[in-house]
This record gives structure tokens, C-alpha cells and sequence, in this order.
């Protein structure tokens, strides 16, 4: 795994880290035909190597990093930082000296790696025949800074299986067994064992209809069923760090929260997986946007 201690320290040791991972070309190529090597001084910089042709070209164009004005040692310090959710505003500003709007556009940015991540990614279903995935609903909401009042609600539907840790999360109109029913086929194999609380819009006829097996909690009275030993503690911890983030965010706007959500998911598969999650986001930023050569 990678450690605070593997950060570059100068502008040299940052891009050869990005171009160890193909994020930053060696080389470019002119029209002409012409090599352009990078070179290092107190700026960097492409320079022709034909001596007779004097063209230059800035280190960042035709890559991820076009447009960007931070240096590459505190973008490099970012993506890492941001891999270990220690991207607020205020710690950026205090730690990585990062103005607000530059925080707030990078954080985009990451979220951004995360959709397109998700997206090349063949939807899949989590669980399996014989294995057993809890399901729960939560509300997320947003209050006005400073005030108890509500500025946006939004009913979010997901699952976690217990034996894979495979989740998944999406965001639903309402709780009705209708919208429950086809986010569930959606998202969980068939043959899979569902566990939820009673809540009325898991129909257990319907569900066993489908494929699945259900067996139910009443929360109300009991945390885990006493006769048949059913809960709902995984999903219910889920929803507990995926709220958290949403607190530390202050609330999240409605129309941002599928975002937010692609965020904890791919952020749970890391984790899942044992990924180095630096080492990760490197790679897919090399992948989904290759620079020019």
C-alpha cells in the first residue's frame, strides 16, 4: 500500500510518478514528425529534439492535467488524500494550500473518475443462490446551514451481502413495493436469500414469486429476530458511513447525491477488494483519459 511517506516531494519526482503511470507520455510527437522531449529546469516543458526546429509545448497539454494550474506535487498529494477522504475544504486549505473553488473542482473531478469507472463496468448483480443479502431504505436529507430546517429529502434503496460484501445503492422515487420490486431484480441474483425489516413494501409472496427467499426482522420489538435469527445490522452499518460521508458534506443536494453514491460504492469495492486505492485511481485516470502522443 501505498503511504503518505511515497509522495514525491518536487515537481521532477511528480511527473515521472505520472508518467510511470502513462497519465504524462515520455515522449510527443509534432506534425512534423519531430520527437519532443520533456526537459527539467525550474520550469518544465517539451523542447523539439531537432536542433534546428525550436518548438516548445507545455508539460500538461494533450493530457488529464490540461487546464490545471496546481502543481503536480500538490495534485499528486490530493488524489491521495482524496483516496483517504481528507478532501474538505478546510483541510486543503490548511494542509495543501488549495483555495476553495480549486477543492470543490477536483473533488468533481475524482467523482467524475468514479462514474466513468462505474459506468464501463458491466452492471452487476450482487449475492448469489444460497448466499444472503440485507436490504434497507434510508432517507438522506440536506438541512439550511445553522438551522434545524429541511432543504431536500431523497429515499435511497440498497443492499450488502453478507458473505461477498458486495454492495449496491440507488436512489428511488418513493417506498413503494413497486419501485422495491424492480430495483431488487435489478440488482440482486436471483436464488439469493433477502433479509429486511417488515417494512410493508418488501412483499414476501411477490419476492418468493421472483426467485428469492425472504426472511424478515420487526425492528419495532427486536434487533434480530429471536426465533429465526434475521437482521439487518450490515445494511443498517452501511447506511451508517454512507450518512456519515453525507454529514461531513453538510448535507448533500439532491442532484448530486447519485454521484455521491457511485462514490461509496466504488469506494466499498476498494475496500472489499483490498485495493490500493492511490494505485487505483492513477491507473483509471491513464486509462479513461490517455494523453496524446
Amino acid at each position: 500500500m501505498t503511504s503518505i511517506w511515497d509522495l514525491p516531494a518536487s515537481e521532477k519526482d511528480a511527473v515521472e510518478l505520472l508518467q510511470g503511470y502513462g497519465i504524462i507520455p515520455n515522449e510527443r510527437t509534432f506534425k512534423n514528425s519531430h520527437k519532443m522531449k520533456l526537459y527539467f529546469g525550474k520550469q518544465i516543458f517539451r523542447k523539439c529534439s531537432v536542433e534546428e526546429c525550436n518548438q516548445h509545448l507545455g508539460v500538461r497539454t494533450g493530457n488529464w492535467f490540461e487546464g490545471s494550474r496546481i502543481s503536480f506535487v500538490t495534485a499528486v498529494c490530493f488524489i491521495y488524500c482524496w483516496c483517504k477522504e481528507l478532501t474538505s475544504i478546510k483541510f486543503c486549505a490548511e494542509e495543501l494550500e488549495i483555495a476553495d473553488k480549486t477543492v470543490i473542482h477536483w473533488n468533481n473531478y475524482m467523482r467524475e473518475k468514479c462514474a466513468l469507472e462505474m459506468d464501463e463496468k458491466e452492471r452487476k448483480q450482487i449475492c448469489d443462490e444460497g448466499l444472503i443479502v440485507e436490504i434497507e431504505e434510508s432517507l438522506f436529507v440536506k438541512r439550511k446551514n445553522n438551522s434545524g430546517r429541511v432543504l431536500t429529502q431523497q429515499w435511497v434503496f440498497g443492499g450488502i451481502c453478507r458473505e461477498t460484501k458486495e454492495t449496491f445503492s440507488v436512489t428511488v422515487p418513493n417506498r413503494s413495493a413497486v419501485t422495491f420490486m424492480e430495483k431488487i431484480c435489478e440488482n440482486i441474483k436471483e436464488g439469493s436469500i433477502i433479509y429486511s425489516d417488515c417494512w410493508k413494501g418488501y412483499k414476501t409472496s411477490e419476492l418468493e414469486n421472483a426467485g428469492f427467499l425472504h426472511g424478515t426482522v420487526n425492528n419495532k420489538y427486536n434487533f434480530v429476530d429471536p426465533d429465526t435469527g434475521v437482521h439487518t445490522q450490515h445494511a443498517e452499518r452501511m447506511w451508517g458511513s454512507a450518512k456519515l460521508r453525507n454529514k461531513k458534506q453538510r448535507g448533500t443536494a439532491r442532484h448530486h447525491l447519485d454521484s455521491y453514491l457511485i462514490e461509496f460504492i466504488w469506494r466499498q469495492a476498494q475496500a472489499v477488494n483490498g485495493e490500493d486505492g492511490f494505485q487505483s485511481v492513477l491507473k483509471a485516470i491513464a486509462k479513461r483519459f490517455p494523453p496524446k502522443k
